[in-house]
């Protein structure tokens, strides 16, 4: 419980670490890419509410526009202007005065004559009803101060002009006759003070105008829009000219930064949505890793250290997974059921000289063959254990703490990320060390077939159905390679006169032979098993024998190796020594009568083991 508690939480702390670092540089780049995007679209805002507001400005000259226009394109007023029936036009349209002013809805109108003299003017505060004094002279002065910049044409001006009462609207059009003919004979100017109140309102846009000093005048200044973005708001500014097109104000418009902050708490709640997600999906991880894992690496090792030390090989209770860990129990169970056989029948004298010491000494030495089963199950638990993943659990805990310095945390990245390849290797040093433990218990097998040359007793015969025993063996020796290699078993059984231990031994033999020629090819292994009255073939001795094929598609033999891998001592592997499996298949089928060779169609192109064993018909016949 201890070992499986401290591999999990070490495992999940690393992947903890890396998670963190994959929310990081998430978060890194939601910042880098997709913030930017909202301060884009609140820049473009602010500029679009700074045009709202001189668009506004420019809306607002239009009922000055309107009410100028009605007088200056008419030859009554044209007439006027030029001394004809003047009292007439003034008593007509023009009085009472103020209430003429009040009824176009302006502050001021005026009736300007060439020479610049007022034909006629008025001013009114449309709120009070009052008189505003003086600011029709001033409006005339204005506008006959600057006549060169108004010239010749009969077009409306409209704009902004600075006044003793504040800023003014104005509209200034040429007079001319109806149908826009004739040199212009004065002008009419309207004109209304500002309301920045009622701009605000309409446009819904916080703004401020700043009045230049009257020395600006003369001076060009940039009229671009210049943005400041602050903390709270981005502020735009630009210069408008006045009528006449010298600089008069600063317009700054105010903008808020909410789009900016949606996006912010949108981010944010992206991110703790992703870290929720992630901490769940770690709990889960971690508990199918300790199930999956770490409790049966667990039960591996406790029973790989018992077998160790007693001798006693019992199989192990897993699951029929066919990951790494359920082939390397399968290995085991199949490596503990055929050495037990090896055992029982030592024990039993079936070998042996029947002195019991010598199945003491056999025993020994099968229980000193398990010590490097459980050398290497120790080196798959060291994989998971030590300073390196106490320095993952660590680094993951100061990443995790927000007091951890920026230069701090990207080490710390850099650090996780590179673990995580080393746990990766862990693993394939992991399917390594399966791959030895089943080395080493194959070896075991050798060691023990070994000990069967010195059997003195007579073999005990008895009826074996055959396929069930081929099942059994294949499903044992081939079960870790199912995804490399192909097997093919026979349709039916038959029943021989033999010893189940013994052929198991041979079966098996045959099998890791075949598994170790199919191993290093390219293509994909195939193991094909026949079952077959052997009718007197050639290269056997008589009829009423069943012939057991057992075929692959490795590595194959040349013709004068054949009758050489039945020799003692011979292997056609550099990479092996022994020599001891197909020699003592050889003779332990000769002790049950029968007969075993192997063909081959050459190098490359695989090997057929052919045993025949007397059936069970022939040798009741004989038996009568």
């Amino acid at each position: 419980g201890i070992c499986t508690v401290r591999i999990a939480s070490k495992i999940n702390a690393a992947l903890l670490g890396a998670f963190a670092c994959g929310t990081f540089a998430t978060y890194v780049v939601l910042q880098s890419t997709i913030r930017p995007k909202f301060d884009e679209i609140e820049r473009s805002q602010a500029q679009m509410n700074h045009k709202r507001v001189t668009d506004a400005i420019e809306a607002s000259t239009e009922k000055l526009k309107t009410a100028t226009q009605d007088y200056a394109y008419w030859d009554t007023t044209y007439d006027a202007m030029h001394g004809t029936g003047v009292e007439e036009f003034i008593a007509s349209n023009l009085n009472p005065g103020l209430v003429t002013v009040e009824n176009l809805g302006v502050n001021a109108l005026v009736f300007q004559k060439p020479d610049g003299s007022v034909l006629w003017g008025g001013a009114i505060d449309l709120k009070t009803k009052e008189p505003i004094d003086d600011l029709s002279r001033e409006i005339n002065h204005f506008v006959r101060s600057h006549r060169f910049m108004f010239g010749s044409s009969v077009g409306t001006k409209r704009g902004l002009m600075r006044s003793s009462k504040g800023l003014l609207l104005v509209a200034i059009t040429p007079i001319v006759k109806t149908d826009r003919s004739g040199v212009p004979a004065g002008k009419v100017i309207a004109a209304t003070l500002f309301d920045a109140v009622s701009v605000k309102q309409l446009t819904g846009v916080d703004f401020s105008l700043e009045q230049l000093p009257p020395a600006f005048g003369s001076l060009n200044l940039s009229e671009g829009i210049e943005l400041k973005t602050l903390e709270n708001q981005i502020q735009t500014k630009s210069l408008i000219n006045n009528v006449i097109g010298r600089p008069l104000v600063y317009l700054q418009v105010s903008s808020g930064r909410d789009v900016s902050r949606a996006g912010t708490n949108a981010i944010h709640s992206a991110m703790a949505m992703m870290i929720m997600a992630v901490l769940a999906s770690l709990v889960l991880l971690w508990a199918i890793f300790k199930y999956l894992v770490v409790s049966r690496i667990e039960r591996l090792k406790g029973h790989f250290a018992t077998a160790g030390l007693s001798g006693t090989i019992k199989p192990i209770a897993l699951d029929n997974s066919e990951d790494e860990i359920g082939a390397l129990a399968q290995s085991f169970n199949s490596m503990a059921e055929q050495v037990n056989h090896l055992r029982d029948a030592v024990a039993d004298g079936a070998y042996m000289s029947g002195l019991s010491e010598w199945a003491a000494g056999t025993l020994h030495n099968v229980r000193n063959g398990l010590v490097p089963v459980t050398s290497t199950t120790w080196q798959v638990e060291q994989l998971y254990d030590g300073s390196w993943v106490k320095n993952i659990e660590v680094a993951a805990a100061q990443h995790a703490d927000t007091a951890t310095t920026p230069e701090r945390r990207a080490k710390l990245n850099a650090f996780l990320v590179g673990s995580a390849s080393r746990l990766v290797e862990a693993a394939k040093q992991t399917t390594e060390l399966t791959g030895q433990i089943n080395s080493a218990s194959k070896s075991i097998l050798d060691m023990v077939s070994e000990f069967e040359r010195y059997a003195h007793r007579k073999t005990e015969l008895e009826a074996v159905e055959l396929l069930p025993l081929i099942e059994a063996i294949a499903s044992s020796t081939i079960a870790a390679r199912t995804d490399r290699i192909d097997l093919v078993l026979p349709p039916a059984s038959a029943k021989i006169i033999g010893n189940g231990i013994i052929l198991r031994q041979v079966f098996s033999n045959v099998f890791v032979n075949a598994i170790e020629a199919t191993t290093d090819q390219e293509r994909r292994g195939r193991i094909e098993v026949s079952i077959a009255d052997s009718g007197g073939q050639a290269g056997f001795t008589q009829a009423g024998f069943t012939r057991i094929e057992i075929s692959d598609n490795g590595e194959g033999l040349a013709q004068d190796q054949l009758a050489e891998i039945f020799k003692r001592g011979v292997s056609t592997r550099h990479h092996r020594s022994g020599g001891l499996g197909l020699h003592w298949c050889a003779n332990a089928i000769k002790v049950l009568g029968g007969n075993i060779c192997a063909t081959s169609r050459g190098p490359g192109l695989g090997v057929s083991i052919l045993i025949d064993l007397p059936n069970l018909d022939s040798t009741m016949k004989e038996a009568a």
